[in-house]
């Protein structure tokens, strides 16, 4: 079976303000129906702390993986602790 051909196509912008409404009726013009997924990038600052709680956490994990509690467990245990209260 042969797959179809897809390809991908990045436009990139310092910042909304830069797209005009021509870009707009140019992108749907060329993808009319096609489905578009939009990606916004953000610049955000993490503080030393937190990476190093992470790193931490990660080292921890790694070395004892026995440590780690599967969600679906968890939450059934949480529901049926604290279930009623809202």
């Amino acid at each position: 079976m042969v797959k179809p051909f897809s390809m991908e196509t990045t436009f990139h912008f310092s910042s909304a303000d830069e797209i005009s409404a021509d870009f707009i009726e140019t992108l749907k013009a060329a993808f009319k129906k096609k489905p578009i997924s939009i990606t916004v990038e953000e610049d955000f600052y993490i503080p030393a702390w937190q990476k190093e709680e992470t790193l931490k956490r990660k080292a921890h994990i790694k070395n004892h993986p026995e440590s780690l509690i599967d969600f679906d467990n968890m939450m059934a245990e949480l529901e049926q602790e604290f279930g009623d209260e809202k």
